[in-house]
């Protein structure tokens, strides 16, 4: 079974409308939306945390960053570690083999 190479955003929307270069406000949101991940793991990284523990250490609001969190959620990169006794979910990054 061959394993699906994955396709970035910029690439899909090139194809899709026959062009060369995809236009400049997609390749800025496709850095933005990178930039604000990759924050989120590295703030994981450190120690599990809640949403609002993230949503002040990155200086986000929180519906923003849930929707990043559960982004990264579905794609397993992020996991539940623990619940807290305020109902809170503690996430951190998904410990990968090899």
């Amino acid at each position: 079974m061959s394993e699906k190479k994955k396709k970035y955003t910029y690439l899909i929307y090139k194809e899709k409308k026959g062009i060369k270069t995809a236009p400049k406000e997609l390749m800025d949101k496709v850095k933005e939306q990178t930039k604000i991940k990759n924050a989120i793991i590295k703030a994981l990284k450190e120690s599990p945390k809640t949403v609002p523990e993230l949503a002040k250490e990155l200086n986000m609001d929180s519906y923003t960053l849930f929707w990043y969190l559960m982004t990264l959620w579905k794609h397993r990169e992020v996991e539940e570690v623990e619940k807290t006794d305020d109902g809170y979910w503690k996430y951190g990054v998904v410990k990968k083999e090899g």
